[in-house]
Protein backbone atom coordinates (compact mmCIF):
# COMPACT_ATOMS: atom_id res chain seq x y z
CA UNK A 1 0.00 0.00 0.00
CA UNK A 2 3.14 2.25 0.74
CA UNK A 3 4.47 1.68 -2.91
CA UNK A 4 0.50 2.71 -4.01
CA UNK A 5 0.37 5.80 -1.98
CA UNK A 6 3.96 6.95 -3.05
CA UNK A 7 3.22 6.49 -6.69
CA UNK A 8 0.24 8.62 -6.64
CA UNK A 9 1.72 10.97 -4.71
CA UNK A 10 4.37 11.15 -7.57
CA UNK A 11 1.49 11.16 -10.17
CA UNK A 12 -0.20 13.73 -8.46
CA UNK A 13 3.12 16.14 -8.20
CA UNK A 14 3.76 15.61 -12.62
CA UNK A 15 0.22 16.18 -13.77
CA UNK A 16 0.36 19.47 -11.36
CA UNK A 17 3.63 20.42 -12.55
CA UNK A 18 2.11 19.65 -16.53
CA UNK A 19 -0.59 21.91 -15.09
CA UNK A 20 1.47 24.79 -14.68
CA UNK A 21 3.71 24.33 -17.31
CA UNK A 22 2.89 25.35 -21.37
CA UNK A 23 1.46 21.75 -22.20
CA UNK A 24 -1.57 22.44 -19.85
CA UNK A 25 -3.72 22.73 -22.93
CA UNK A 26 -2.93 19.26 -23.25
CA UNK A 27 -5.10 18.59 -19.95
CA UNK A 28 -8.70 18.05 -19.87
CA UNK A 29 -10.36 20.31 -17.32
CA UNK A 30 -11.52 17.72 -15.41
CA UNK A 31 -7.92 15.79 -15.41
CA UNK A 32 -8.40 15.97 -11.52
CA UNK A 33 -11.40 13.83 -11.30
CA UNK A 34 -9.76 11.40 -13.73
CA UNK A 35 -7.21 11.28 -11.47
CA UNK A 36 -9.22 11.26 -8.04
CA UNK A 37 -11.13 7.63 -10.04
CA UNK A 38 -8.29 6.09 -11.08
CA UNK A 39 -7.17 6.50 -7.19
CA UNK A 40 -10.23 5.45 -5.88
CA UNK A 41 -9.84 2.69 -8.56
CA UNK A 42 -6.77 1.01 -7.61
CA UNK A 43 -7.51 1.47 -3.79
CA UNK A 44 -10.19 -0.99 -4.31
CA UNK A 45 -9.03 -3.29 -6.54
CA UNK A 46 -6.11 -3.35 -3.84
CA UNK A 47 -7.66 -4.64 -1.34
CA UNK A 48 -9.76 -6.97 -3.44
CA UNK A 49 -6.05 -8.56 -4.25
CA UNK A 50 -5.51 -8.54 -0.65
CA UNK A 51 -8.20 -10.67 0.24
CA UNK A 52 -7.32 -13.10 -2.57
CA UNK A 53 -3.92 -13.34 -0.88
CA UNK A 54 -5.44 -14.61 2.45
CA UNK A 55 -5.66 -18.15 3.01
CA UNK A 56 -2.40 -19.52 1.38
CA UNK A 57 -2.54 -17.70 -2.19
CA UNK A 58 -5.28 -20.08 -3.31
CA UNK A 59 -7.74 -17.56 -5.26
CA UNK A 60 -4.92 -14.94 -6.42
CA UNK A 61 -5.37 -15.38 -10.01
CA UNK A 62 -9.44 -15.30 -9.78
CA UNK A 63 -9.60 -12.40 -7.41
CA UNK A 64 -7.12 -10.52 -9.71
CA UNK A 65 -9.89 -11.48 -12.88
CA UNK A 66 -12.23 -10.07 -10.93
CA UNK A 67 -10.37 -6.94 -10.49
CA UNK A 68 -10.13 -6.68 -14.33
CA UNK A 69 -13.78 -7.15 -14.56
CA UNK A 70 -14.57 -4.69 -11.97
CA UNK A 71 -11.59 -2.23 -13.69
CA UNK A 72 -13.23 -2.84 -16.95
CA UNK A 73 -16.69 -1.40 -15.69
CA UNK A 74 -16.17 1.21 -13.42
CA UNK A 75 -14.14 2.70 -16.46
CA UNK A 76 -16.82 1.99 -19.02
CA UNK A 77 -18.96 3.34 -16.67
CA UNK A 78 -17.34 6.68 -15.40
CA UNK A 79 -16.55 7.20 -19.13
CA UNK A 80 -20.30 6.62 -20.27
CA UNK A 81 -21.01 9.04 -17.55
CA UNK A 82 -19.07 12.17 -18.74
CA UNK A 83 -19.97 11.33 -22.68
CA UNK A 84 -24.09 11.66 -21.71
CA UNK A 85 -23.24 14.40 -19.50
CA UNK A 86 -22.11 16.17 -22.44
CA UNK A 87 -18.50 17.32 -21.40
CA UNK A 88 -17.17 19.70 -23.32
CA UNK A 89 -13.89 18.01 -25.17
CA UNK A 90 -15.07 14.71 -25.16
CA UNK A 91 -12.10 13.69 -27.39
CA UNK A 92 -9.33 15.27 -24.96
CA UNK A 93 -11.02 13.65 -21.82
CA UNK A 94 -10.68 10.20 -23.36
CA UNK A 95 -7.46 10.45 -24.33
CA UNK A 96 -6.72 11.79 -20.91
CA UNK A 97 -8.28 8.98 -19.16
CA UNK A 98 -6.74 6.22 -21.05
CA UNK A 99 -2.80 8.02 -20.83
CA UNK A 100 -3.80 7.92 -17.39
CA UNK A 101 -5.41 4.53 -17.04
CA UNK A 102 -2.37 3.05 -18.64
CA UNK A 103 0.20 4.93 -16.65
CA UNK A 104 -1.37 3.65 -13.19
CA UNK A 105 -2.73 0.02 -15.10
CA UNK A 106 1.40 0.06 -15.62
CA UNK A 107 2.58 0.31 -12.11
CA UNK A 108 -0.33 -2.65 -11.32
CA UNK A 109 0.82 -4.68 -13.33
CA UNK A 110 4.53 -4.29 -12.36
CA UNK A 111 3.15 -5.18 -8.76
CA UNK A 112 1.46 -7.70 -9.94
CA UNK A 113 3.86 -9.98 -12.24
CA UNK A 114 6.16 -9.41 -9.35
CA UNK A 115 3.30 -11.22 -6.94
CA UNK A 116 2.75 -13.98 -9.85
CA UNK A 117 6.26 -15.24 -9.81
CA UNK A 118 6.14 -16.29 -6.54
CA UNK A 119 3.59 -19.28 -7.57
Amino acid sequence: MKQLNLFYIAFAIILYAVHLSPWSKLLHPNVSMIFVFLAFQSYLTFNIAQIGLKDGKEKFVQFQLVNLTIRFILSLSFIGFFAYSGTPEIYLFVINFFVLYLCSANFEIIGLLRNLRRF
